[in-house]
């Protein structure tokens, strides 16, 4: 169901509800007086309502303080960027840091800027830009573009002022050049760092952000994307976005080819400083060679390290990257969980007679030397399934590239969203995704119609009138009459919309506890409310139940509405970190929450009505029936999304695991993959494009090359 169609009937219920618990209020009143004054009852509920709007407005003020929201934000971006960092260098701490230099690039204007700086220093190069700071890193593939700019964002939150901007970093591919650069920011820190809405738009107005787009020249399946590639668009879209009178600072990573590309035909901005990331030089690559290694047996590196310093060698241009450096050591540092012998020597790297020979063979044992350093017991999936189902992602990927647009929407080449994964399989996730629709609605309308046909049958007109309980059933049955005819429409929807809607596809991100609360007091109140209806019933038609029973029914009633109203406005928890699979996963645990705690609920609260009105109910067949309607309620208006996923994994079995998000997270967890926003990507696109060209992994990768004389460490 729409989200329009769905608030017109939450409306719709908590106006019902109120009445309900009026008019409950007022029979428990008149069937036991007392002392209550009715007039100061009355002041009461009203002096009731006047606080909770107060205490909403309160909210509404905190969501929209700019210091606080910021300081919030810095917050969650350095510990994001900081487990990003720690992952790209493999857990190996400072140590694993190449510090690259990079040199600067006159484009012709009349921006300049130093000639030259490295890593270490690159926050106070920047820093030394005059205002507005737009800053492009460029590099050949591997050169550490993407490590220089989360450096960056590190070393300017690490001494950021209470004015300053924030750098947050967002994956270019993830960029619409037709959405405003405002809403698209807004988006990501709803989405990635669990901003709410309002405070995320609050930042964007305030000019607080300050954009670090990592990878433009993934945008485009090219070499020379010109005036009209995505790239292009999407840089003129920054060069519209403005902080006030002036540009907006910016940060841009790029390979230099694209960007040379996009110079030539004039689609960079203006005013920008472009520093290009220098190759590795041999003494640096020594250095960190014998900063990661083992320092016990430095003869193991001795070749390769003689080599790196002979003119002309191979290795001295092939691994003249710190992704290729990184490449070698993860593979040659491999050892053999039983015996503690490394499992190969770096000797064997001198015999390759050329530079794709070297890229082949490190790529070719990159997944199973990763594997055997995180998982050593073999508890995951081994390499070969690693490589099969790491192959199928990769070629989908790759064929995205020249694919015309799904549906009307470009398919990423780059990035991995579970919930957005669906066309790998065609439209046949569409399908199982509106039979899982239909195959939900069906109880839920077969209890409308058993409830009508009951109803119907037991209809007397007396003197052409129908009786009080006849009535009485009839208005209390309009409103899941009504609702079923939504529910109908459930399964068409499913099939008809192939894109899920923005807050349905992933900008429900984990709230803080203000949100806890406002979910805590939305639930109390319809506790009481159920309650307080249930009291009455039972009250009313002396129906030989305790008083705790409704009490048990309206607290679930309450949990129930509490994990729907935190289920639709974003996951009532706190953020822990950017997660790719809280999306999928955080949505089916709300819904299957709210069907199990509101469906009984929902369930006691209508059943007792229908058991007390019509004739050879039992309460316990009534009650049954309606949490069977507000279950089947509840499952039907769960997220698109959630269907359609299901509906992939099915499509997929025997191609991808049925636990994909577990197994792309260890794929994380080993260095394989990285996470960008709502996204995974493999570690480096290398790696992506060598498993999409090799489907199947090479035969017995880890005997390859094995040298003689390994050591016991």
């Amino acid at each position: 169901m729409r989200r329009r169609t769905k608030a017109w009937w939450l409306r719709a219920g908590v106006a019902i509800g109120m009445v309900l618990l009026i008019a409950a209020a007022l029979r428990l009143w008149t069937r036991y007086p007392g002392d209550v004054d009715p007039v100061g009852g009355g002041f009461a509920l009203i002096g009731t309502g006047i606080a909770v709007i107060s205490w909403w407005q309160a909210q509404r003020v905190a969501d929209t303080d700019v210091q606080a929201a910021g300081i919030l934000l810095a917050r969650r971006v350095l510990a994001e960027e900081r487990a990003q960092r720690a992952q790209l260098l493999g857990g190996k701490g400072s140590d694993a840091v190449i510090d690259v230099d990079f040199t600067f690039h006159p484009t012709g204007g009349s921006v300049s800027a130093p000639p030259s700086g490295n890593l270490t220093k690159v926050a106070a190069y920047f820093r030394g830009l005059r205002e507005p700071r737009r800053f492009v890193i460029a590099g050949v593939a591997g050169s550490g573009k993407t490590v220089l700019a989360i450096e960056l964002i590190l070393k300017l939150l690490g001494g950021r002022q209470p004015d300053d901007r924030i750098p947050v970093r967002i994956s270019a591919t993830s960029l619409d050049p037709d959405v405003p650069v405002r809403e698209l920011l807004a988006r990501h820190l709803t989405a990635t760092y669990g901003l709410k809405p309002a405070t995320a738009r609050t930042l964007v107005e305030a000019e607080k952000i300050l954009p670090v787009v990592d990878g433009l020249d993934e945008m485009d399946e090219t070499d020379e994307p010109g005036y009209g590639s995505r790239a292009a668009r999407a840089l003129r879209a920054l060069e519209d976005y403005e902080h006030g009178p002036d540009r907006c600072s910016l940060i841009v990573t790029c390979r230099t080819d694209q960007y040379d590309a996009l110079v030539a035909d004039r689609a960079v901005p203006r005013g920008v400083v472009r520093v290009d990331v220098d190759k590795v030089l041999t003494d640096k690559a020594w250095r960190f060679i014998q900063a990661v290694t083992d320092q016990e047996d430095p003869d193991r590196w001795r070749p390769v390290l003689d080599a790196l310093t002979r003119d002309g060698h191979v290795l001295a241009e092939a691994l003249n990257t710190p992704w290729r450096l990184t490449l070698a050591v993860s593979v040659y540092e491999e050892r053999d969980p039983l015996t503690g012998r490394y499992v190969r020597s770096p000797e064997v790297l001198t015999e390759f007679a050329d530079q794709s020979s070297v890229r082949e063979h490190l790529l070719g044992l990159f997944i199973p030397a990763r594997l055997a350093a995180t998982d050593p017991a073999g508890r995951g999936p081994g390499a070969e399934r690693t490589h099969a189902w790491l192959a199928v992602l990769a070629g989908y990927l790759r064929g995205n590239a020249g694919r015309p647009p799904f549906h009307g929407r470009v398919l990423s080449g780059t990035d991995l969203v579970l919930h957005q994964l669906w066309p790998l399989a065609g439209d046949r996730p569409r399908v199982i995704g509106a039979l899982v629709a239909l195959a939900t609605c069906l109880p839920g309308i077969g209890v409308v119609v058993a409830a009508a046909v009951l109803v119907f049958s037991q209809m007397d007109v007396v003197d052409g009138r129908l009786s009080g309980a006849a009535v009485g059933a009839l208005m209390i049955l309009w409103l899941p009459g009504a609702v079923s005819v939504g529910l109908l429409a459930e399964p068409y929807r499913a099939w008809r919309e192939v894109w899920s809607t923005a807050d349905e596809a992933g900008f429900r991100r984990l709230r803080r506890v203000r949100d806890r609360r406002r979910a805590v007091v939305e639930g109390v109140l319809a506790a009481l409310c159920g309650c307080l209806a249930g009291a009455a019933v039972i009250m009313e038609f002396d129906t030989a139940l305790p008083l705790w029973v409704p009490v048990v029914f309206g607290v679930l009633f309450g949990i129930g509405m509490a994990s729907g109203r935190s289920g639709e406005n974003g996951y009532a928890g706190s953020w822990d970190g950017a997660d790719p699979r809280a999306i999928i996963r955080d949505d089916v645990v709300s819904t299957l929450v709210a069907a199990l705690t509101f469906g009984p609920g929902f369930g006691f609260i209508l059943g007792i009505w229908f058991a007390e009105l019509l004739e050879g109910l039992s309460v316990v067949t009534a009650a049954t029936a309606s949490a069977v309607f507000g279950m089947s309620l509840v499952a039907s208006w769960s997220p698109l999304l959630a269907r359609r996923y299901l509906g992939f994994l099915l499509s997929t079995r025997g191609r991808l695991p049925w636990r994909l998000g577990r197994f792309l997270h260890r794929c994380y967890d080993a260095g394989l993959l990285r996470i960008s926003g709502v996204a995974y990507q493999f570690r480096h696109r290398e790696l992506q494009d060598y498993l999409a060209e090799h489907p199947t992994p090479p035969i017995n990768p880890t005997n390859e090359h094995i040298h003689a004389h390994t050591e016991i460490r």
